[in-house]
């Protein structure tokens, strides 16, 4: 699940990060039925070599997001990017850098949100509910 409002932060900060790919960490919890329930965003700086063709989040900045996410009870459920020339579908390094068990929720360059999950090295689309 992906509430209205998260989806709305989404696109405003893909569209700030123009022409850059924008990029940050889904919290939330996964539900017993399989779903991931997305709670907040939580923004990253782009640390890649060229961040207009890809993403790089600093490890220290995630693991100090994952220790303040358990201390609220939350988890780290996800990372979503932008893709600002581009659709929403995962690109072959995304698909290399991907863990398995994440959402990875993508912006396309006309705001399409579409969520990916990667099973078995491949990556099978999620439905997003709001």
């Amino acid at each position: 699940m992906l509430p209205r409002r998260v989806q709305a932060g989404l696109r405003r900060q893909a569209d700030a990060a123009q022409p850059r790919e924008a990029c940050g960490l889904l919290l939330g919890e996964e539900m017993p039925e399989g779903h991931t329930q997305v709670t907040r965003l939580v923004p990253m700086n782009n640390i890649a070599d060229d961040p207009r063709t890809g993403y790089l989040i600093d490890p220290e900045d995630y693991l100090r997001t994952d220790r303040e996410a358990a201390a609220e009870g939350l988890a780290v459920v996800g990372v979503y990017h932008s893709h600002p020339d581009g659709k929403p579908t995962p690109s072959e390094t995304d698909r290399e850098l991907a863990w398995p068990g994440w959402s990875y929720v993508i912006i396309g360059a006309d705001g399409e949100l579409r969520a990916w999950r990667l099973r078995d090295r491949q990556f099978e689309e999620e439905t997003i509910r709001s």
